[in-house]
């Protein structure tokens, strides 16, 4: 890449959205650029166990598939970057990626950043991140083998995790604020069927206890204060999308999702959002796959039309 370069198009994310936005902008011949900040694959590297992506009858892991991807991108030649993004420019022809390594300049973007775990927000959370509070069990459960920890969350996500964290420690409080999981079925049965799982209904963090290490947690019960001592706790709370670097450049609804059309198109010309980041009904791999292909299509309809267009 030299300095002044300028990308046919620009993608911000190397998950499942920006992969497949990657091939599909280079097969329909633009210039493409992906920048990803981690490892190719996105959040999905973190994910034990992949069982509902077309083409694998057996599942496959998270690690597993962002490999493919990492060699399915390396066949097109597409240029991946690691860069963190820290603010964008993306009003008029020439759009401008800054990052902490210079500026990226490009005639259209794909935004794919995904989304980011929430946090709790209770006493001990910031001083103890990291010495026995975790958000992501594939990368840390195996630290805490034969261990007592919580888990705190109801979703899907956070039951696939649980699974996950049960085949190390030695017993799950699994904590969450309500009577019931909104979680599918199937995930119910089996986190429920684990015996070394139990679940703490109706209950929220207070606090997280601990002065070096997480030694245990403040729990509200129905009206009542309980301490659960634990030595690891796990937060699958939800997630927030990553649109902070955005500024105030496109129209975002109220939890902070990218608004987009039925092509991935944003408020402004030739940016376009895909996947967990954009308002949608589903976040899945599969459908991130499939928005990264319409995004990208849709940018290369748009510039092959217009090759004519200044920039600047």
């Amino acid at each position: 890449m030299t300095r002044d370069q300028v990308y046919d198009l620009i993608i911000l994310g190397g998950g499942p959205a920006g992969v497949a936005a990657a091939i599909y902008g280079v097969r329909s011949g633009l210039s493409v650029v992906l920048l990803e900040k981690a490892l190719v694959g996105g959040r999905l590297v973190s994910v034990d166990r992949i069982d509902n992506y077309p083409g694998f009858p057996d599942g496959i892991t998270g690690p597993e598939l962002g490999l493919l991807y990492d060699s399915h991108l390396r066949r097109f030649e597409v240029e991946v970057r690691p860069a963190q993004v820290e603010r964008v420019s993306l009003k008029g022809s020439l759009k401008k990626i800054f990052t902490l390594d210079g500026e990226i300049k490009g005639r259209a973007v794909v935004i794919a950043t995904g989304t980011m775990p929430k946090l709790l927000h209770v006493e001990g959370e910031s001083d103890l991140y990291g010495r026995g509070i975790s958000q992501c069990a594939s990368c840390d459960a195996a630290f805490f083998k034969g261990k007592d920890v919580a888990v705190v969350g109801g979703s899907s996500s956070a039951l696939e995790e649980t699974l996950f964290i049960a085949r190390f420690a030695k017993k799950i409080y699994l904590v969450h604020k309500r009577a019931a999981f909104r979680a599918v079925q199937s995930l119910q049965d089996q986190v429920l069927g684990l015996p070394n799982v139990e679940v703490l209904w109706n209950s929220e963090v207070q606090k997280i206890e601990g002065d070096k290490q997480v030694t245990g947690l403040l729990l509200k019960q129905e009206g009542r204060t309980e301490r659960l001592p634990v030595e690891g706790v796990f937060v699958f709370t939800g997630r927030i999308p990553s649109t902070a670097f955005l500024g105030e450049d496109l129209d975002l609804d109220e939890k902070g999702y990218i608004i987009t059309g039925a092509e991935m198109e944003t408020s402004l010309p030739r940016v376009y959002a895909a996947g967990d980041v954009r308002r949608t009904g589903l976040r899945q791999i599969i459908t991130a796959a499939a928005d990264g292909a319409i995004a990208a299509t849709a940018a290369a309809r748009s510039l092959n039309a217009a090759k004519t267009d200044p920039v600047g």
